[in-house]
This record gives C-alpha cells, sequence and structure tokens, in this order.
C-alpha cells in the first residue's frame, strides 16, 4: 500500500517510494532526507509535516547534490481517499513547488558547493 501526500485542504496529490516523491501519475518529481523535501535537481522545496510537503519555518534551507540516475516512473497506487481530515496547521502548503522548472539546476549546485566549503 503507498504512502499517500497530501495537499493541506485534504486531497491526495502524490505518493512516496523510498525516500522519493511521485506525482499521481508516477512521475518522479522529489526526494527527502529527514524532515527536508528536495526538487530531483536539489533545490529545497518545503518541510515533510504529516504527510503533506509545506513551507515551515527552518533554520537551514539548502540544496543538496542532484539526483542521479533520476528515479523511473512507477505505477500510480491509485487516487488515494479523499476522506483525509483538514486540519490547519498553520503552515502553506508548496507540494506545488515540486513541479517548478525555473532552473536548470546550476543555482542549486552553486549552492550545494558553497555549503560544502
Amino acid at each position: 500500500m503507498a504512502m499517500y501526500v497530501y495537499h493541506a485542504d485534504g486531497h491526495t496529490v502524490g505518493f512516496l517510494s523510498g525516500i522519493y516523491v511521485y506525482d499521481l501519475d508516477g512521475n518522479p518529481l522529489g526526494r527527502i532526507f529527514g524532515s527536508r523535501v528536495h526538487r530531483l535537481d536539489g533545490s529545497y522545496v518545503g518541510e515533510w509535516f504529516k504527510q503533506t510537503v509545506v513551507d515551515k519555518p527552518v533554520h537551514a534551507r539548502r540544496a543538496i547534490a542532484p539526483t542521479v540516475p533520476v528515479p523511473p516512473k512507477m505505477p500510480s497506487p491509485g487516487p488515494g481517499s479523499s476522506r483525509r481530515g483538514v486540519v490547519d496547521y498553520g503552515y502553506p502548503d508548496v507540494f506545488n513547488r515540486l513541479y517548478a522548472t525555473g532552473s536548470s539546476g546550476t543555482e542549486s549546485r552553486m549552492l550545494f558547493d558553497q555549503a560544502a566549503e
């Protein structure tokens, strides 16, 4: 059974397989390290909190090394349950940032290299 990822308003937006985050079509979008969620290019997205990806205040919002190779597409586990209750924890949902394609990863890689120095 899949571990689903939910939007803050309660609907299913994705699922986890190991440390990787997928959308409901099975496309790999990101990965989780501890409580940090990163895109596959290594850029920081948000925090993993109560099965959601949220913008939660943290001390270090660093990029990590890009995922190489990118994990394969996974079969969709289905739409999930719409019965999850909506609870406002006060953190905005940022799952949509996993789809962002604004940078080529170069900026993220530079941040990762700076952090390693």
